[in-house]
C-alpha cells in the first residue's frame, strides 16, 4: 500500500510534548547504545573514551551557555534539559554551596532498556558505571565535588563547592 501527495505539502507540527520527548529520547539511546556497541565490539578502550569524553564535552558547553557556576546553577539545569527534552521525573534541592538532583525516572534509562530488552547485571554495571563517571567528570569542569549513589531504579546525584 503507498500514500501519494500530488502536490507538495508542508508538514505540521503536531506532536504532544510526551511524543517528542518519547522520540528524542529513543533517538538519543539509540545513537549512544549504538556507538558505544560498535565501539566495544572492537575493542578500542580508548575511542570509547574519545567519545563519551566527546559527549560530555557537549553537555558541559551546553550548561556553561546557560550560566552555570553553582552547584544549584548545576542541577537546574541539568534537570530542566532532561526534563524538557527527554521526559524525565528529577527532583532537585539545595543552594549555591551544594546541591542534590534526584532521578525519580530516567527517560534515557527507560529508552537504552526498549532497545536492549531488560538489561543484564553487568549491562547495567557499565551502563551506570559511564553515567557516573560522566557526572562525576561534569563537575569537576565547574569545580565541584561529585557524590553519585546509585539505586535499583533511582539516582542522586549531589554536588557541592
Amino acid at each position: 500500500m503507498s500514500t501519494t501527495t500530488p502536490t507538495k505539502k508542508l508538514v505540521e507540527a503536531t506532536w504532544t510534548t510526551k511524543q517528542i520527548q518519547e522520540a528524542a529520547a529513543a533517538m538519543a539511546a539509540n545513537m549512544c547504545f549504538s556507538a558505544k556497541s560498535v565501539l566495544t565490539k572492537h575493542g578500542d578502550q580508548a575511542l570509547l573514551a574519545e567519545y563519551e569524553n566527546t559527549v560530555r564535552q557537549g553537555k558541559i558547553k551546553h550548561y556553561k551557555t546557560l550560566g552555570v557556576k553553582t552547584p544549584m546553577d548545576l542541577v537546574k539545569a541539568m534537570a530542566e534539559t532532561e526534563t524538557n527534552v527527554f521526559g524525565s521525573q528529577i527532583e532537585i534541592s539545595g543552594d549555591d554551596h551544594a546541591a542534590t538532583l534526584n532521578y525519580i525516572q530516567c527517560a534515557m534509562w527507560n529508552q537504552m532498556e526498549k532497545l536492549m530488552g531488560k538489561m543484564t547485571p553487568e549491562q547495567e554495571e557499565k551502563a551506570g558505571a559511564s553515567f557516573q563517571n560522566c557526572v562525576m567528570e561534569t563537575g569537576k569542569a565547574f569545580g565541584l565535588k561529585t557524590d553519585v549513589k546509585m539505586g535499583e531504579k533511582a539516582c542522586t546525584i549531589t554536588f557541592t563547592k
